[in-house]
């Protein structure tokens, strides 16, 4: 079962929450996620993410994008997540913001477009 590391804690849990509300991207992800021996969760937007972690106490790390419906955004939520959860790791993608952005200080940013191996890569560490 792969970890997933956030600075030097582990977390031996191997759920992963996908946000995207591009269906094509979510699958994209939770294929390279999969192949990578990672269980994944999908939510389309932000509220749904919330309740899917409510759901799942067993998830060990969020990959969000940035842009979405609603009233959060990816940021919003990555935020939300480090306060009520933060031994999630998280992992944030976009193509138009340059990852200068007001996440919590353990959370990663990763560029669109981005290749199934960077994205196991990344959760790996």
């Amino acid at each position: 079962m792969p970890d997933v590391r956030t600075d030097m804690n582990v977390i031996s849990k191997s759920v992963i929450l996908v946000v995207d509300d591009d269906a094509l991207v979510r699958v994209h992800s939770n294929l390279a996620l999969e192949d990578a021996g990672y269980e994944v969760v999908e939510a389309s937007n932000a509220a749904d993410a919330l309740v899917k972690l409510e759901e799942r106490p067993d998830i060990a790390a969020l990959f969000t994008d940035v842009r979405m419906p609603g009233d959060l955004n990816g940021i919003d939520l990555a935020n939300a997540v480090h306060a009520q959860r933060p031994d999630i790791a998280i992992l944030v993608t976009s193509g138009t913001d340059n990852g200068k952005m007001a996440l919590p200080a353990a959370a990663r940013f990763i560029r669109k477009p981005y290749t199934g191996a960077q994205l196991s890569k990344l959760l790996q560490r």
